[in-house]
This record gives C-alpha cells, sequence and structure tokens, in this order.
C-alpha cells in the first residue's frame, strides 16, 4: 500500500487509480485527486460496447433487462413507456465528473471498508471490479444476480435484481459477501444513480428527513454537502455524542430531525419513482445529491452497514483521553438488504402519490389498521407529575421530590375542559412512576405518593373515560438512569464495541456541552428488553388502565456492538415483537416520534415530527410523514406552548390534520427552573388555558368532519401559502404571511385560513 502510494504521488498516469482510493463516496470537483481529469479516457467506454441488453424478466406492467459483462441494467414501464436506467446512458460525457465521482457514474455500486493498516477506502464496481475482470452473473428464474470480485480488497459482493407485479426488487445478498483477505468491509451503496434526473430534467427528491423533504433537482446548491443521514437517529451502540464534536455540535445547534420512514422517492418530469428500504433497514442510511456538485445528476439511494464502527475512549499516559476506532467483530447477520422502487404512473408521481403508496404498503406488510373515526379530534394533554431537585435546608443539600401534576390537578384541568365543551381529551402523564424520575428501571408500576394514589388515579380515569377521552400513563424501560430493581450494568446495560459500559450523556441546550450538573446514564441491552417489559407489563396491570404511553421505542433505535450483542437490523423487529405482546395486556398504545414499526401499532402518535433538519441541500419541508398516517393513526405535532411560535400552530394543525398539544403542569412550574425538566419553560396551565381551548375550538371545527379521510392533496399555492385536501372534497389553505393573499379570487387573512368544500 506505502509502495503504490508513492508511485501514485510521482505518475500522473495513475491518477484515476488515487481517485478511487478516498475517505468519502463522492467528492466535489475540485476536491478530485489530482490529474482525475484522466478518469474519462481511463472509464473507458459507457459500460455497453461488447454487449446488448437481455431480458430477465416481463410481466404485464415491466421489463427486466441487463448487461452481463458490466452489470447494467434496465428496467421499462410498459404503462408509461419510460425506461429507467441504473446508470445515466452519457455518464462518460458528463463534464463536471472526474475521478471517483465519473467511476461512480458507471457503477451500480461502491464500497467503503477498511484496509489491514486501518485506513478506510473507498472503491467503485466498475473501476474496481468490472474493468479488473472481477464481475461475474448469472440469470435464471426470472432474476439476474452479479457477483462483484473487488480483487484489491478482496471482497465479493453479490447483488440480485427480480421483478414484482410493479416494482424493482434490488438485493445484496448479504449472507453470501465474502471477505477472503485482511480487510473488513464497512458499507455498500446501492444503486446510486438509479433513475437519476439531468439538468434537462425537472423534478424533485424526497428524503424522509424528520416530517419530509424536498431537493429540488439542479437547485443550484453547489456548495451544499449532499444529503446523508442514518434512518432511525443516531446509533447511540457505536458513540456516545461526546466523542465527536461536530457530530454533537451539529445534532444540537441545527436540532437534526430522526428518519421515521424507510423510503425515498424520485420524481422526473411526469414519471418518478418511489423507493421502500423492505429488508435490513435498520442498518440503512439514505443518501442524495443535487446535480452541480459533483456530477451532473440528480439521485438519492440507499447505503448499507455491513460492519459498523465503533468509537471508544482509551486514557493515555498523561491521563488524556482519546477516541479509538474500532470495527464491529461480526458483520450483520441478515440474508438480506433490500429496496424495492416502485414505478409511478405519468402524472400520479407527487409526494402526496408515493405517501399513499407506502400507506398501502404499511396495511399490507406491517399491519396498520385504520384507529381513528370521524368526529371530534384529541386535545392532547402531555402531564408531568413530579420532579426531583436538589434543594437547601439549613444551607445543606438535600433531593426533594416536588409535585407538579397530582391526580387531583390533572382531574381539575380535565374539568376546566369538560366545562368548556372539551370532550375528548387525551392525557399522556409522566413522571407517576415511584423511582420514575431519571432513576432506576420502571418496571415497578408503583404509584408514587407525590402524585397521588390508586383511588385518585381510578377517578382521573374515569372521568377521562366517562367523556370520550383516554389516559395513558408513560414507561421508559430504555434509558436507565440508576443500578438496582433488577438492572446491573454488568449484565443489562448497553456495551461498547469495547465490552465497557457505554455511558448516555446529558448536554446542556445553550453549548452542546456536556452537562457537568448530571451524572451519565445507561441503555438498556436491546436483548434485556423484553423481559422487562415483561416484568413491567404484570405489575402495570393492577393500575386498572386501558392505554399506555411507551416512550423511547419509537424513536431510540441503536446498534449492541459488544461480545453477543444484537444487529441494529434486528432492532425494528424486536420492538414491533414488544409492542405486539403490550398490546396484549393493554388496549391501546401512544407512542413518541415515532417510527413506522411503531406508529403502525400505535393509536395515537405524540410529536410527530414538523419539520425536517432544513439542511442547506434542502429546498422544502412537506408533511409527508403526516400524508402516510392520517386517518389511520391520531398524532399531534409538538406542544403549543414550547413552540417558539405558538401563534401559527393551530395552522400547522390545520395543514398537517394534526390535533393540538399542550405540555403542562399543574402546580410548582417556577421549581422547573434549575431541573432536568428545566425543558418545560413555559408549562403553566393556566396561562394557556384560554387560548388552548380557543385554538381547540378552530381546528376540531374543521377537522373533525375529516378526521377519517386521507389527505390526498397538498401543494405550495404561493409563498408561506399552502393547500391541503383531505378526502376528495374538502380543501384547507393556510396563510402563513403577515399580511393577506388572494387564491382563486378568494381572500385569506393574514395568518388564517380557508375551508374550500
Amino acid at each position: 500500500m506505502k509502495m503504490k502510494r508513492k508511485v501514485l504521488c510521482l505518475a500522473a498516469v495513475l491518477s484515476l487509480l488515487a481517485a478511487t482510493i478516498v475517505p468519502v463516496p463522492l467528492m466535489h470537483a475540485e476536491d478530485a485527486a489530482d490529474g482525475a481529469d484522466a478518469a474519462p479516457e481511463s472509464a473507458g467506454a459507457t459500460a455497453s460496447t461488447d454487449e446488448e441488453y437481455q431480458v430477465v424478466d416481463e410481466n404485464a406492467n415491466l421489463r427486466l433487462s441487463a448487461k452481463l459483462a458490466t452489470g447494467e441494467i434496465m428496467v421499462e414501464d410498459l404503462r408509461t413507456g419510460r425506461v429507467w436506467y441504473s446508470n445515466p446512458l452519457d455518464a462518460n460525457d458528463d463534464p463536471l465528473a472526474s475521478g471517483v465521482n465519473k467511476a461512480a457514474l458507471l457503477s451500480q455500486i461502491t464500497i467503503t471498508y477498511t484496509a489491514q493498516q486501518g485506513q478506510v477506502m473507498t472503491e467503485t464496481s466498475y473501476m474496481n471490479s468490472v474493468t479488473k475482470d472481477g464481475l461475474t452473473s448469472k440469470m435464471e428464474d426470472g432474476q439476474v444476480i452479479f457477483v462483484y470480485d473487488f480483487v484489491k480488497p478482496e471482497i465479493r459482493i453479490p447483488v440480485k435484481y427480480t421483478l414484482t407485479e410493479d416494482s424493482l426488487v434490488a438485493s445484496l445478498l448479504t449472507k453470501e459477501i465474502e471477505e477472503y483477505g485482511t480487510s473488513d468491509l464497512n458499507t455498500v451503496d446501492v444503486l446510486p444513480f438509479f433513475g437519476a434526473g439531468s439538468t434537462e430534467d425537472e423534478g424533485y427528491l424526497l428524503v424522509p428527513d424528520g416530517s419530509g423533504a424536498l431537493i429540488d433537482f439542479n437547485n443550484g446548491k453547489t456548495s451544499a454537502a449532499g444529503f446523508e443521514s442514518i434512518l432511525y437517529g443516531y446509533d447511540y451502540g457505536t458513540s456516545d455524542r461526546s466523542m465527536n464534536t461536530d457530530e454533537a455540535l451539529k445534532a444540537a445547534r441545527t436540532q437534526s430531525q430522526n428518519l421515521y420512514l424507510p423510503v425515498f422517492g424520485l420524481k422526473s418530469n411526469e414519471d418518478g419513482y418511489f423507493a421502500i428500504i423492505t429488508e435490513s433497514e435498520g442498518r440503512s442510511t439514505v443518501k442524495a445529491q443535487s446535480a452541480g456538485r459533483s456530477t451532473s445528476y440528480n439521485a438519492a439511494w440507499a447505503s448499507y452497514t455491513y460492519r459498523a464502527q465503533g468509537s471508544v475512549r482509551m486514557l493515555q499516559q498523561q491521563f488524556d483521553q482519546q477516541v479509538t476506532t474500532i470495527s464491529e467483530r461480526d458483520p450483520d447477520s441478515n440474508d438480506t438488504f433490500q429496496v424495492s422502487y416502485r414505478f409511478l404512473e405519468t402524472g400520479e408521481n407527487e409526494y402526496t402519490d408515493m405517501a399513499e403508496l407506502y400507506r398501502e404498503y404499511l396495511i399490507e406488510n406491517d399491519g396498520l389498521v385504520q384507529r381513528v373515526e370521524k368526529g371530534d379530534i384529541p386535545l392532547y394533554l402531555d402531564l408531568y407529575g413530579y420532579i426531583r431537585k436538589t434543594k437547601a435546608f439549613f444551607g445543606i443539600p438535600k433531593d426533594t421530590k416536588i409535585a407538579t401534576t397530582t391526580f387531583e390537578d390533572a382531574i381539575s384541568i380535565i374539568e376546566q375542559l369538560n366545562e368548556a365543551g372539551i370532550m375528548n381529551t387525551v392525557v399522556k402523564y409522566n413522571y407517576w412512576m415511584k423511582n420514575g424520575y431519571y432513576s432506576k428501571i420502571q418496571t415497578n408500576a408503583k404509584i408514587d405518593g407525590t402524585v397521588g394514589s390508586q383511588k385518585d388515579l381510578d377517578k382521573l380515569n374515569s372521568l377521562l373515560e366517562s367523556n370520550g377521552g383516554s389516559l395513558y400513563l408513560s414507561v421508559d424501560l430504555t434509558n436507565v438512569y440508576k443500578t438496582g430493581s433488577g438492572f446491573s450494568t454488568w449484565g443489562d446495560a448497553l456495551n461498547n464495541v469495547a465490552n465497557t459500559t457505554q455511558p448516555m450523556y446529558t448536554f446542556s441546550l445553550d453549548n452542546a456541552s456536556i452537562d457537568s450538573r448530571y451524572k451519565a446514564g445507561y441503555l438498556t441491552r436491546p436483548s434485556k428488553l423484553a423481559d422487562f417489559f415483561g416484568t413491567f407489563l404484570k405489575n402495570y396491570a393492577s393500575r386498572s388502565v386501558s392505554g399506555l404511553a411507551v416512550d423511547a421505542l419509537g424513536n431510540t433505535v441503536y446498534s449492541d456492538l459488544s461480545s453477543n450483542g444484537i444487529s441494529r437490523s434486528e432492532i425494528p423487529d424486536l420492538y414491533r415483537s414488544i409492542l405486539d405482546t403490550a398490546l396484549e395486556s393493554v388496549d391501546s398504545l401512544m407512542v413518541t416520534g415515532a417510527g413506522d414499526y411503531a406508529a403502525t401499532r400505535a393509536t395515537h402518535i405524540m410529536n410527530s415530527p414538523l419539520y425536517s433538519s432544513n439542511y442547506d441541500i434542502e429546498d422544502r419541508n412537506v408533511p409527508f410523514y403526516q400524508i402516510v398516517f392520517h386517518g389511520y393513526v391520531n398524532y399531534s405535532i409538538g406542544a403549543t406552548n414550547l413552540s417558539s411560535n405558538p401563534e401559527i400552530m393551530a395552522l400547522k394543525c390545520l395543514e398537517t390534520g394534526a390535533a393540538p398539544m399542550y405540555s403542562w403542569v399543574g402546580r410548582n412550574s417556577s421549581e422547573l427552573i434549575s431541573s432536568r425538566s428545566d425543558f418545560l419553560y413555559s408549562a403553566d396551565y393556566e396561562r394557556w388555558m384560554d387560548s388552548a381551548i380557543e385554538d381547540y375550538n378552530t381546528v376540531n371545527g374543521v377537522l373533525k368532519d375529516v378526521a377519517d379521510l386521507p389527505i390526498t392533496g397538498h401543494e405550495q399555492l404561493a409563498d408561506n401559502v399552502y393547500q391541503t385536501t383531505y378526502g376528495d372534497a374538502t380543501r384547507v389553505i393556510v396563510n402563513y404571511n403577515s399580511e393577506s393573499v388572494v387564491i382563486d379570487g378568494q381572500t385569506i387573512e393574514a395568518t388564517g385560513f380557508a375551508v374550500v368544500e
């Protein structure tokens, strides 16, 4: 390796090879290695000179063909006449791409791997397998399998393509990947330029960032980094966020959102496709780029993590700490990583059409059923029972419990809402359990006397149910802050790749540094979660409450890289099993977030994502998440009283079909300052009661008649003016501007709305 690098530095004629050994899959043109302009000549003919396409399979809608010598495929949509290619036809003529970017345009997969010396390298299938006589193929029984032998790292990767009625299914046969040398395979990008739009095309890329975001074709943001985000959010099993300063700052200061749904999409002129990651989605990353930075193409794709990288702190001789990266011991154990590309019919290629397809997929494959009825929507109350805080008594600090919303307080709040005519109140009640406030694992299901008694709880539950509302007591068995009650760091806490306890820190909101006031907590080892939930559910039965709010499972998916750990690809199915078991004990579930695996099992979703992360490359937010679930699951979009702009939250509810939500305490709101619950900075219910009643009546007056209908349309009509269509008849137009606007002859007042039947 060292000898090669010396030769590369001296010989410009080998510059293309240097360009294929870089730390990132795609580079900005000016970042390419010196002499990379030689790449087009080395890259050679456009991967199709000596063999024509051969038909692999055909049905009433699609025809799949392949070039066995190069790995290229194409899919003809027989309904529309559109042909979708794995690689751009004129990729070799791209005036912008060079080096590894040119090679990537001609490739069906790109990989990263760790060499024996520890360097992380990137290689493309065209330059590092096909042109090295490393590609073999087999076509039979309506499928084609290509095996890419990457000669230098000595890694073989098989990829299979098949058709369903209206989709192309691309599968990495992960069980058959061979590492026959000393290199460790890390990631595989699958079909990075499938169906890519050129600079002549019009359209956008859909990424599932938070609520959803669109990246316009050719948006001119050549200085913006490409989109790249791991599905289901940050993986705390690989490292804690404090190990990477840039990552910690990014997470805290930009408020990056989770990717809750394993999908992406592409609209190109009048056609498009919608992709669903259907296997091993827990190990996937969604990537996208707009033309102009590194290539002349607009593309979205999925990347698969075959072997994760874990980071640990190592103590040095001078008592300094150094972060060391260690590869996962064993690669993913799942059989396949699979992406299904559903081709959209002409004129039915908007993100609303994609959301409808995904809803249908969840109904058919993941148990989504309609749990919403026409009528009054919920008013969500997110109540907090008590806190613990260190207070001084005669100069001596003492850990003190402070009631913030007792059961009696909650009853009083509900009665005030009932008197105002609001009946469908849905309460999530937090911090009610003994040792339930940043303490030991919460399996006991015992009521802390600070908030009341079982008799008080029964009264609250009865009041809600008799008036059409419901109660959900919350539990979090994922995050644990103290050992004991059957939880030990030795066997129950998540360990890192070095088999030491993985710490979970609290970060300050103002500067993203570790909050030194609080000790690090723990994540429960995934293999232990089911047992802890079983214990809790047995104890919870004595509370006689039919609903349960399960925190963390909806928005926290993490690897277990320790010895005998569980792959992240297995976690979504593990969570599905836990939630299904919970539904055998309670009538309905409330989740927070939440990922598709949890949302399909929930009656209520609290804090469904309202925005995307607003990365530079993204052009606009869309309520893709809400479009998928409206009419099937009830949801909120966050607490109005905690919003930076509470005045527009009612409009956001009307645009997204969400029910209003408030996070409140019934007493001692001033004690929240300098506590671990200081995120409740504006939670005194008395300050918000009147506006809550007013906003609820406004939103409910519109949405109660369409609560059980899907969202069938969503579009931007003008700057800060959006229209949402519910079912086939009702359109709601919201105006976020400070001035009135006229739409189709109708005046819509500033920060107002109109309903059109």
